[in-house]
């Protein structure tokens, strides 16, 4: 262990190294383009990029340094347990594979929002789920560009705006330069980063604990591998049952993304589509299984130094454990700290570049659509970049400034992005697979299931009971580093308890991985619905809003329909807006269309000109 957990210049070579070469891409791509100056060519690629380096992209995009820092956390203080969500994850990609893909594909929209608008016939539904769901990106690229920052303040003393100016305006401006192109491959580059350096993380660690053996053996030990929680109570923090279903909503959440909408549209074909879909499964067990084993490595680490960092309050919020691991257990090999740290940065930059692209996109094809509808192409492409370059800035001030808050009001900012995400994702599949669930019945289980989580996440946080860890290893071993803990926490606790509570606090909400045990006690009168697990909530409100949404659709359908040309107003009658699997049991039929080579952007403008009818459908043939 280092008594000086500061960073080497072998350090600072690997993360700068790590931090230009986006920026090198963004201008590749700015030159290499810059002929091309339409929407189609910076927000979608023009609708030719291949399968795999895209799914990668749709991968990292959703892998923020929350989870890089939380999941080893989780697995220390909770245990392997953990590692069983990623089935729940890998279920809801296969999900998609046959409801999202083959659904939006072939209807070549940009913005995600566009459906609503057309599937509800409201420009009311499409435009309040376009600001919920940016607020609530808002907030989580905020959370995500600062936990990094976070890190590496902590392991080389770097002013805080300082990390966050670098990593956000290395982000923000390969994305304006390069648009929806220099994100994905700057992505792929990233992903082969995080997954490469979190190998060498736990062969390093394993190296030192004795073996994979030895780790698992002390990890058996010390009670973290007891996967026997089957118990269907919702109120138990995780079982088997939660970490699978429950995840399994939650990830569904992110298919209807605008970021994978774009990333879904920028493909050749709907098969290359299908397939990105099929390559995250392996990425998402991949990834989840290496930090879930760092988690444990880490665990068996200080079970032979027989103390317990957090116990030992040489940490003091259960979210520093891994830097604190790699900073102080890890120098000895050069570059090992700055490979740590830049796999933070591709976490929170990946994430960063696809939320900033995704909030433009939005702006210019839902918010002004109609003032733009005289603009030139070329002018909105520009004004395109300039809102990529906006919203960056936005976020990097939110990033900032999160430091400076605490308590409640931190909590319901991040709670929104998770209140946010099923009632979208619930009228998405009600519209989808339902033909005769109208607008009405659109608003009323948004508004209602957006109420619902706000409620039970907000009262989990006041009033739900506490959380216990797993038990601890120990403290005996903790005088030897004492000391060592002053030079890299020393005079910073307070700066970062209260930003990495954000993080702490997105659990109830969202897709956070770890929480802190709350200091109050529990009480027996405990309202039910705030005593609920995390993992449940996606689920609840997804269900919330399709219910109420379905009752209120079946009511206005009934009293207020008066004529034909009402009823055909609230009834969806185009087969292309309803999931390909469902439209037989509903009667719809196919519509032949003329086909046309998606490779070739300039065929797409031919084609929406043959086939102006938006009844109309690509055939599973033309691809």
């Amino acid at each position: 262990m280092s008594p000086d957990p500061t960073l080497t210049i072998a350090d600072y070579v690997v993360s700068v190294v790590i931090l230009v070469l986006p920026v090198g891409i963004g201008v590749w791509y700015a030159v290499k383009d810059a002929k091309k100056a339409t929407r189609e060519e910076y927000l979608l690629g023009g609708r030719r990029m291949s399968f795999l380096p895209v799914a990668l992209s749709i991968f990292i995009t959703f892998q923020s340094a929350i989870s890089q820092i939380g999941i080893p956390a989780e697995v220390f203080f909770y245990g392997f347990i953990y590692i069983v969500s990623t089935f729940g994850v890998a279920a809801s990609f296969l999900i998609s594979y046959f409801t999202v893909v083959p659904l939006m594909y072939p209807l070549h929209i940009t913005s995600l929002y566009e459906y609503l608008k057309l599937r509800y016939k409201s420009e009311t539904v499409r435009l309040l789920s376009t600001v919920a769901g940016m607020l609530a990106t808002l907030c989580y690229m905020a959370i995500a560009l600062l936990s990094p920052a976070l890190a590496l303040q902590a392991s080389a003393g770097l002013p805080l705006w300082m990390s966050i100016a670098v990593f956000g305006a290395v982000g923000t401006v390969y994305t304006a330069l390069g648009g929806i192109k220099s994100v994905i491959w700057t992505d792929v580059f990233q992903t082969l980063i995080v997954f490469v350096g979190t190998l060498a993380i736990i062969v390093k660690a394993c190296i030192s604990v004795g073996g994979l053996s030895e780790m698992w053996d002390l990890a058996q030990s010390g009670g973290r591998t007891d996967f026997n929680r089957f118990t269907p109570d919702p109120t138990v923090r995780h079982n088997i049952w939660a970490l699978i279903i429950g995840h399994c909503f939650l990830w569904l959440v992110n298919g209807f993304n605008q970021s994978t909408l774009q990333r879904i549209s920028s493909m050749k074909t709907l098969a290359d589509a299908k397939r990105a879909f099929l390559v995250l499964v392996p990425c998402i067990l991949t990834y989840t299984s290496m930090f879930s084993v760092t988690g444990l490595v880490i665990f068996s680490y200080f079970s032979l130094q027989r103390c317990d960092p957090f116990k030992g309050k040489l940490i003091t919020n259960r979210n520093q454990l891994a830097p604190y691991f790699v900073l102080h257990a890890m120098t000895d090999l050069p570059g090992m700290t700055g490979l740590y740290v830049s796999i933070l940065c591709c976490g929170a930059v990946s994430t960063l570049s696809s939320g900033i692209n995704a909030l433009a996109a939005n702006t210019v094809e839902d918010i002004l659509r109609r003032p733009l509808r005289s603009v030139a192409e070329g002018r909105i492409t520009l004004l395109t970049k300039l809102f990529v370059l906006l919203y960056g800035g936005i976020i990097l001030a939110l990033a900032y400034l999160a430091k400076t808050l605490k308590g409640p009001i931190t909590q319901m900012a991040t709670t929104v992005f998770g209140a946010c995400g099923s009632p979208i994702l619930g009228i998405f599949l009600m519209g989808a697979a339902v033909p005769w669930a109208n607008k009405y019945g659109a608003l009323a289980g948004l508004a209602t299931s957006l109420t619902f989580n706000l409620w039970i996440s907000i009262g989990n946080r006041v009033k739900g009971a506490p959380i216990t860890p797993l038990p601890s290893i120990g403290t005996e071993g903790c005088s030897r580093w004492a000391g060592l803990d002053n030079s890299t926490w020393g005079g910073r606790d307070d700066l970062f308890n209260s930003t990495m509570s954000l993080v702490s606090a997105i659990v109830p909400s969202n897709n956070s991985w770890t929480q802190e045990a709350s200091s109050k006690p529990a009480t027996s009168g405990t309202f039910v619905l705030y005593t609920i697990s995390y993992d449940w909530y996606s689920m609840y409100g997804c269900i919330v809003c399709v219910a109420v949404g379905l009752a209120v659709s079946c009511a206005t359908n009934r009293f207020c329909s008066s004529g034909k040309g009402r009823e055909e107003e609230l009834h969806c009658s185009e087969s292309r807006l309803i999931f390909p699997f469902i439209r037989p049991l509903w009667g719809m039929e196919e519509a032949e269309v003329t086909c046309y080579d998606a490779s070739q952007s300039e065929n797409h403008e031919k084609w929406r000109k043959l086939n102006s009818n938006k009844d109309k459908d690509i055939p599973m043939d033309c691809l």
